[in-house]
């Protein structure tokens, strides 16, 4: 059995410094994420003034790939701990590009652009209408990012979608993987299961979608 695995709640992620005292000493701490509080089965702690939270709830709040190895007490956040090769770069920057070429065509509906990065047989279910002219849910999407590679030619990412017509949540993420053929995209599909329902999420500092926090 691989002894790299899963993380459960080891290590610390980081440490926020606060005086000590009677406050620290019986106050919960909060962790926020994206402007989403993050929940684990290990609380944060206050101890000696310093707040210390678990790694893998901060880390998968950011969608990051946690291992932890229990021989050398190491702790990988999206970092390999060996490789077994080293990817060829131009091959890897030349799928990224065209992917992200794809989802901002996509996203602004411009059909021409999209369809010269994708095979003739190209097939995808991240939208019923495209790619045709739709505009409902247009220029929606706030953030999105490869989080997982094959090694081959299969991509995984994180998708953040600014929601509209929706009454219970404001913005979605959901994991889409992308099967490349050389340069072009083979398909985009939804990894079922992977739709994660929220009220806001921060891009960067001032840069929020969602409803304001409570």
């Amino acid at each position: 059995m691989n002894r790299f695995v899963k993380m459960g709640l080891i290590g610390v992620a980081c440490m926020l410094i606060f005086s000590a005292g009677a406050f620290a000493a019986t106050v919960k701490p909060k962790v926020f994420v994206h402007s989403n509080q993050v929940t684990s089965s290990v609380e944060p702690k206050i101890i000696n003034g310093n707040v210390y939270v678990p790694i893998r709830a901060i880390s998968e709040g950011f969608g990051a790939d946690v291992k932890w190895d229990s021989q050398t007490k190491t702790v990988y956040v999206d970092s390999e701990p060996f490789f077994e090769r080293e990817y060829e770069r131009v091959s890897w920057t030349s799928a990224r590009n065209n992917i992200y070429r794809f989802l901002m065509a996509y996203d602004t509906r411009d059909y021409d652009t999209a369809m010269s990065l994708v095979t003739e047989d190209f097939t995808t279910d991240i939208y019923l209408e495209f790619p045709t002219a739709g505009y409902y849910e247009m220029s929606g999407m706030v953030d999105f990012e490869i989080i997982e590679f094959d090694g081959s030619n299969t991509y995984t990412l994180n998708v953040v979608r600014r929601i509209t017509g929706e009454e219970d949540y404001n913005v979605k993420i959901e994991k889409w993987k992308v099967v490349m053929q050389n340069s072009e995209i083979k398909s985009i599909k939804v990894v079922p299961g992977s739709l994660e329902k929220l009220d806001r999420y921060t891009v960067v500092p001032n840069a929020s979608f969602g409803s304001p926090l409570k």
